[in-house]
């Protein structure tokens, strides 16, 4: 499926890097970008920012660089989408521009690609603070039903770990209704579509969860409530993602979201288990203590 040096022109891979003022972070996140052995292509959609004469400046300086810059802010899963329909690669990756590449990471997806025949490869990443950086919980995904896999049995899909073989996806691509959980919206459409699956067990690259600027830094009621409307067809796998928010949304210190999860998970049921522990977060948090609860429950898992 993919082009051999030598037959119809050198291999391309291309990266696609959804920016929105971004300037300040995006020289570090093209810099980990390491050549694959062939023609390499960097595609920036810039997300109509403020800060776009700054972020031209820079890709200047880079001749992997093409910026396309949308006439309206629309939102990042709408960037990675013009990305892919636009990209030249075979191979066609995906990277926020305030999260970097591990060494050796595209070389191994080609890899990858080649060996496995996988339209998506997903894989393990690392996570990072600014002052540490650590492997991020993730249970390999070994084949099956995707829903399960990401919100029953500890699995994730992270934006910057994604990686399509073009020529042989099925038409998936994100979705730009999404303003919240695009990753997990992409990897569920996936499956349903039929692409053939991948992972990568070595983590390819560092997430930053440093700052209040990432979209998983703030809730979005309205947008949780219609992915798991829209996208989460278990009860079970709605009722542990509504779970998941409204402890999300007490670490972040957000009373007024982690309410109205409760009320949505209280609205379909919810074992006598998840109604005792979502009470007690609640109560946690009205007394102070909800970071603490926050830890207690997550050793427990």
């Amino acid at each position: 499926m993919m082009r051999a040096v030598g037959s119809t022109g050198p291999a391309v891979t291309t990266v696609v890097i959804p920016t929105f003022n971004s300037a300040t972070t995006l020289p570090r996140a093209l810099a980990s970008i390491d050549d694959p052995g062939g023609e390499l292509e960097i595609l920036v959609i810039d997300d109509a920012s403020p800060d776009q004469a700054a972020l031209q400046a820079l890709v200047g300086r880079d001749p992997r660089v093409a910026l396309i810059a949308k006439p309206a802010r629309t939102n990042a899963a709408h960037s990675r989408a013009i990305g892919l329909a636009q990209a030249r690669g075979d191979v066609v990756l995906f990277l926020d521009a305030d999260d970097a590449y591990l060494p050796g990471h595209l070389a191994r997806r080609r890899t990858l690609h080649e060996e496995e025949g996988a339209s998506i490869v997903i894989g393990r990443f690392r996570l990072s603070d600014g002052a540490r950086t650590w492997d991020g919980p993730m249970t390999a995904y070994d084949g099956g039903n995707v829903e399960d896999y990401i919100f029953a049995r500890g699995g994730d899909a992270r934006s910057s770990t994604i990686s399509v073989l073009k020529p042989a996806l099925r038409g998936t691509t994100f979705d730009a209704r999404l303003a919240k959980h695009q990753d997990w919206g992409f990897a569920l459409a996936a499956w349903r579509n039929g692409e053939r699956i991948g992972f990568d067990a070595s983590p390819g690259v560092t997430i930053s969860v440093a700052g209040d600027g990432r979209m998983s830094a703030r809730s979005n009621v309205e947008a949780s409530l219609a992915f798991a409307r829209d996208y989460l067809r278990a009860e079970d796998n709605r009722r542990r993602f509504l779970i998941g928010r409204l402890r999300t949304s007490l670490r972040l210190g957000d009373i007024g979201a982690a309410r109205r999860f409760r009320a949505a998970l209280l609205e379909i049921g919810p074992s006598g288990r998840e109604r005792w522990e979502s009470a007690a977060m609640m109560l946690a948090a009205r007394i102070g203590i909800a970071a603490p609860l926050h830890r207690l429950l997550a050793a427990r898992r």
